[in-house]
């Protein structure tokens, strides 16, 4: 996985450079810089700072274009949306309205998730759903370039049109690749990979469906029995099974069985399996989270201190999950209650915007078991 996951990071990093590299030669060979030059050095520095907020935009809609390429080629699969995000902004199908949100997933700029079409049996349309971003990034290369050969003759716009160009093409090359990345798998590796096993497409379905349910409200001890299931160690050879199997102790840990959730995590986590790095992180959580409620002694000041959990309690995080466990760590490990208020005020912060209010009220009731654990011990 790691070397997986590096080798690919590396692939991204080397094209979003040649991306940097392109508009760097598009603003050169389009942006008439000599003229501008010549009329003064400042002159060139306020235009050249206008083409680079340009790319920024066309960075943002080509990020736009994506999802909403998911969102057609999804509907015309028999798909409809659950949610929309692009950055932290997501709309998201809430009791038969649309309402405004914030989430960040890690890994990723933005997300269209669709509930999908009857599973039969693993015989479901999932190609063109998970093909639908790159498509449409495609499609508008040419539509670009041809906006800029049209409006040569017009200040700024052909630089513009030439920024989306590459912005598109660049899009369609970082997703469509077929690549697992530290912290996700992107969508070309989901086209490649879900014919391939029917845990993986299994898991895949029950994933939006399960998202569809929570985005309505619920929690996740109350979505339905039949989108949870555990694939064998054989199956977990790839990260879309490995998140079912997230998936399942998430609900462990959702119907308080923490014996079971810690025992599930030990094993997701020793057994060299194929996790994503945000299921890796949410497992990291929940052992701890389990570690300092059944109150095993597995969870010490030494434990805290291993490398891979630093990035995550230490840093600034939007994650509810990191932020619960920070919270538990600062009451039974550091007995620290003024620092686990002010991490519980970030907390609420987010969950005031977050998309999914179950899961809210499941992290709320984690921290008030903490609380009585703190208190019955002072």
């Amino acid at each position: 996985m790691k070397k997986k996951a590096s080798k690919s990071d590396t692939v991204i990093a080397l094209l979003w450079l040649l991306t940097g590299i392109s508009l760097g030669l598009v603003i050169m060979f389009t942006g008439d810089l000599d003229r501008l030059f010549d009329n003064g050095i400042g002159s060139f520095l306020i235009v050249y700072g206008l083409y680079m907020l340009f790319a920024v935009i066309a960075g943002f809609l080509q990020m736009v274009i994506h999802e909403g390429g998911h969102l057609v080629f999804g509907r015309l699969s028999g798909y409809r949306m659950v949610s929309f995000r692009v950055g932290r902004w997501m709309i998201a199908r809430t009791e038969g309205k649309n309402v405004l949100r914030k989430q960040s997933v890690a890994g990723t700029g933005g997300q269209c998730v669709m509930t999908p079409p009857p599973y039969n049996d693993g015989n479901f349309p999932y190609k063109l759903y998970n093909a639908g971003g790159v498509l449409m990034n495609l499609i508008t290369v040419p539509v670009f370039l041809l906006l800029y050969a049209v409006t040569r003759d017009i200040p700024v716009l052909p630089t513009f049109f030439a920024e989306c160009a590459v912005f598109g093409l660049s899009f369609a090359l970082v997703n469509g690749i077929p690549m697992q990345t530290k912290e996700i798998a992107n969508d070309g590796y989901n086209m490649l990979h879900l014919g391939d096993s029917l845990s993986a497409r299994r898991s895949f379905w029950t994933s939006l469906k399960a998202t569809e349910v929570l985005l309505d409200g619920a929690r996740v001890k109350d979505v339905p029995e039949e989108y949870f299931f555990m694939p064998s160690d054989e199956e977990l050879n790839d990260p879309l099974s490995c998140s079912a199997a997230a998936v399942m102790e998430v609900k462990l840990l959702d119907e308080h069985r923490f014996g079971e959730a810690n025992e599930l995590c030990e094993h997701l986590l020793g057994g060299g399996f194929n996790l994503a790095g945000i299921h890796r992180n949410q497992l990291l959580c929940d052992r701890i989270t389990t570690d300092l409620l059944l109150r095993n002694g597995r969870t010490t000041p030494e434990s805290l201190s291993a490398e891979e959990l630093v990035p995550l309690l230490k840093k600034p995080t939007q994650s509810p999950t990191a932020m619960r466990t920070r919270y538990l760590i600062a009451l039974l490990v550091d007995r620290d209650r003024d620092a686990a208020e002010k991490i519980r005020a970030e907390f609420e912060k987010i969950a005031a915007v977050y998309p999914s209010g179950g899961e809210m009220e499941g992290e709320r009731e984690l921290m008030q078991l903490a609380d009585e654990a703190f208190a019955s011990s002072v």
